[in-house]
């Protein structure tokens, strides 16, 4: 499987990379940043990173320009569901179908990997990320302690 898929109109290059790098750190602080912001929260520590370092598991930066936009990742949940982390879009990029596209390649990826299905958790403060998800197929399930979750926390599976 190739480590580079071109597409869109803004000519985004999407690549595998090692989640220790500090492309992948800034994005998720930046991420993380966000995220505090909408749900009222302080992160202090780092992003853990190791997770995307197991195996069956990939850390993808979305690139325009050569400047790292984007990100998403997935780790193994169980045999045979992936769990979708990390997708994020910088501000400046967003409303153009990059997350779309990081969610179709982290898919695709998944699949290759021999995952059946994805498991997801965001939230409700995070309305773009839930209509993104519903128009990629993902049905809204119960967390059912599948993954530590918040009131605030909506969970998605996607058969692939």
């Amino acid at each position: 499987m190739s480590d580079i898929s071109e597409a869109g109109r803004d000519e985004f290059i999407i690549t595998e990379v090692d989640p220790r790098c500090a492309e992948s750190i800034d994005l998720q602080w930046e991420m993380r940043r966000e995220l505090d912001r909408r749900y009222d929260m302080v992160t202090i520590g780092n992003p853990p990173l190791e997770q995307f370092r197991a195996p069956r598991a990939v850390f993808l930066i979305a690139w325009s320009a050569g400047s790292p936009v984007g990100c998403g990742a997935f780790k193994t949940l169980n045999e045979n569901i992936a769990e979708v982390k990390r997708v994020f879009v910088k501000e400046a990029f967003r409303r153009n179908g990059l997350a779309r596209q990081i969610m179709q390649d982290l898919e695709r990826r998944a699949v290759a990997y021999g995952y059946k299905s994805i498991f997801l958790e965001s939230g409700e403060r995070q309305p773009e990320a839930l209509s993104l998800y519903e128009s990629l197929g993902y049905e809204r399930v119960p967390c059912d302690g599948k993954v530590p979750c918040e009131d605030w926390s909506v969970c998605f599976e996607k058969t692939l």
